[in-house]
């Protein structure tokens, strides 16, 4: 018992039972009341941050009244330590069953499961965090139907400054979200979500959902989907559980359930469908008929892009659709509907009407976003060498191999100009012969060129004779043209190679020049009869995926007609020098409810081939939109007799008003 006392306030201790890095844990019994056992948590430790930590564990538990969180009965100083009584559960740790007996069946995994997700939503209701969801905090009784949640230790409530420091990694390794791996100040409740998601998988593989335990450590991997339990050889369970589980451990959190109840609803669902060919409508009265509900096909958004939807908006649909499961609910909002304007729609609808159908489905709009990018073939350029610097002999990249500014925006780039590396050749110029110097036009290289003439006066045939024709004749003789250096070589019979600027060589490389521009297209399903702008304005979309991908676009967004029909439209301004660098695809939706129903009307109608005549009940088809459980205008409830009456009455005041003013006149 090391140096532990023999009793700790009114118990007794037996036998140790379990062991943390700074705690013990022993089975313990009342002294006076015999029969009654408890588990005393001991703190070793005497550092100021456990005991703080330790007692805001026990205060924490304490608070947390539910069924499946382990009950504390006491906490206290017992020199030199602080201890915790709580409930004893007669047979031990989940990570301790699973080191017996390896995976477990799907039945006691579910249960577990159920178990602890009831716990997690309990806390997460009450402000707390428990950041360490973990095979080793979930205790199993031996009979394997008592689950608790236990060890708060690490948990945090919402509004309190948490102990723990800022780039402070806690919990177990391998049940760590990518949050606890940034920091324990990141992780929120859809990082308990994560832990579960682990500890499902666990269950029922016996095995991590990685070959590694991913974040943490020189052998930690990278966080990354799991494998499938196909891949873990698990047979025999519903296919639906390896999405169940992706969404659960979404890196993004945005993309796991919104809540630990939402994650066993799924999981519950899958296991009905699994164990059952039989549906059950939830939702309708006892003391009315269930009405018959509409077969509808999963949307392709919704077969196609699951593991990426984000799961709170889909949350609020599915709590959508299953309250207008409930006819009452559907007849308060007719009566709602018929009350807004008594003057002009029939009343009290929603207690006439019988409800013969409910079908629900989503209106999906869709924006593609694309970045494109062209590159003209590659040109040869040049230019003087002035460095004659030596360059590294590299590979000559193709030209949608040149690297470019990375762009995250869908903007317009009038772009430019770029080398291709590995493309450069240093030559000899050519018009200098390497030279520097080109020959000079002028004088050909020569150096020199004639002077030009002096002009001559011209002469008078008066005062001409024999010796001045020969004086004359001396002169022009020397007059001759003589030569001058060169004016435009300054006589050096060249010139400074414009070409290469006197370098003599010359750089040449290939360059490419490229520009970017955006587009973006829209669509979206095919609307009931109603007005769009009436129901974009009543109604209001929330987003539900919102995803990109560099170098072209995902094979997956194919799947979804609507968004393949936009990426039809993209692909056709393709060629060549085109290509789409950046994509995005955004959607959005609509619930909308189908009801099918009757006002206590009835239709005569003759059978074919029968002289008989038979009564059928008219029936309505009509449309709930939105969350905003909105009903539009129809004709069809107008109240016709009001409207007769008060048309008749204006009438009839108008006719009055006449009279009188004839009498009058």
């Amino acid at each position: 018992m090391s140096n532990l006392p023999e009793r700790i306030g009114n118990y007794r201790l037996e036998r140790r039972i379990g062991r943390g890095g700074m705690s013990q844990v022993w089975l313990a019994r009342h002294q006076t009341l015999r029969t009654r056992q408890a588990a005393i948590k001991v703190l070793l430790s005497q550092d100021a941050e456990w005991i703080e930590r330790f007692t805001r564990e026990a205060e924490i538990t304490s608070q947390l009244r539910h069924e499946h969180i382990v009950p504390i009965y006491d906490h206290g100083y017992q020199a030199p330590f602080y201890y915790t009584v709580m409930e004893y559960v007669d047979g031990g740790s989940l990570r301790d069953l699973l080191n017996q007996h390896g995976r477990l069946p799907l039945e006691l995994a579910a249960h577990i499961f159920f178990c602890t997700a009831a716990a997690l939503d309990y806390a997460h209701a009450h402000g707390v965090i428990h950041r360490d969801v973990s095979t080793g905090n979930i205790l199993v009784d031996h009979t394997g139907k008592r689950v608790f949640l236990a060890d708060f230790g690490i948990a945090r409530e919402s509004g309190i400054s948490p102990l723990t420091t800022v780039n402070k990694v806690m919990g177990t390794r391998g049940f760590l979200s990518p949050e606890h791996a940034s920091s324990a100040t990141a992780v929120t409740h859809l990082s308990d979500i994560y832990s579960l998601g682990v500890v499902l998988y666990v269950m029922l593989t016996g095995d991590l959902p990685w070959p590694y335990p991913p974040g943490l450590g020189e052998d930690g991997g990278p966080f990354a989907p799991p494998l499938s339990l196909r891949d873990r050889g698990v047979t025999g369970v519903p296919a639906e559980l390896d999405t169940i589980i992706r969404t659960m451990l979404a890196l993004d959190p945005s993309k796991r359930y919104p809540s630990a109840q939402a994650a066993a609803d799924a999981l519950r669902q899958a296991l009905s469908r699994h164990t059952s060919t039989t549906q059950v409508v939830t939702g309708a009265p006892a003391s009315a008929a269930a009405p018959a509900p509409m077969s509808e096909e999963p949307h392709p958004v919704e077969q196609a892009l699951m593991p990426d939807l984000l799961k709170a908006p889909m949350q609020e649909a599915l709590a959508r659709m299953n309250e207008l499961n409930d006819p009452r609910e559907i007849a308060r909002l007719l009566n709602e509907w018929s009350s807004a304007r008594p003057w002009l729609r029939r009343p009290a609808m929603g207690r006439l009407a019988a409800i013969r159908q409910i079908g629900h489905r989503n209106i999906y709009w869709y924006t593609l976003r694309v970045l494109y990018e062209s590159r003209e073939p590659a040109q040869n350029a040049e230019e003087p060498d002035y460095q004659m610097m030596e360059s590294k002999l590299e590979r000559e990249p193709g030209r949608w191999e040149v690297p470019l500014p990375s762009q995250q925006e869908f903007k317009d780039n009038p772009g430019g100009v770029v080398r291709i590396p590995g493309s450069m050749r240093v030559v000899l110029c050519d018009d200098c012969k390497g030279i520097g110097r080109t020959i000079c036009p002028r004088c050909n290289g020569n150096r020199r060129v004639p002077a030009p003439a002096e002009p001559t006066p011209p002469s008078d045939p008066k005062l001409s004779s024999p010796a001045t024709t020969a004086s004359t004749l001396s002169a022009q003789i020397a007059a001759r043209p003589r030569l001058i250096p060169c004016p435009d070589c300054q006589g050096s019979g060249g010139l400074h190679c414009k070409r290469c600027d006197g370098t003599s060589r010359l750089v040449v490389h290939k360059t490419i020049r490229w520009r970017r521009q955006a587009a973006t297209m829209t669509r979206h399903d095919d609307l009931p009869t109603v007005d769009e702008q009436w129901l974009q304005q009543r109604c209001k979309k929330r987003k539900i995926y919102c995803e990109q991908a560099k170098g072209g676009l995902r094979p997956e967004w194919r799947l979804v007609p609507g968004i393949q029909t936009m990426i039809e439209e993209a692909e056709r301004r393709l060629d060549a020098n085109t290509r789409i660098v950046l994509s995005e695809v955004a959607i959005h939706f609509i619930p909308i409810t189908e009801i099918v129903f009757d006002l206590n009307e009835w239709t005569v109608t003759r059978s074919v081939g029968s002289k008989g005549k038979s009564r059928e009940p008219t029936l309505y088809r009509w449309y709930i939109y939105g969350f905003e459980k909105a009903l539009p205008d129809d004709w069809r409830f107008v109240n016709w007799d009001r409207i007769v009456a008060l048309g008749t009455t204006g009438v009839s005041l108008a006719l009055i008003v006449a009279l009188i003013l004839i009498l009058a006149l």
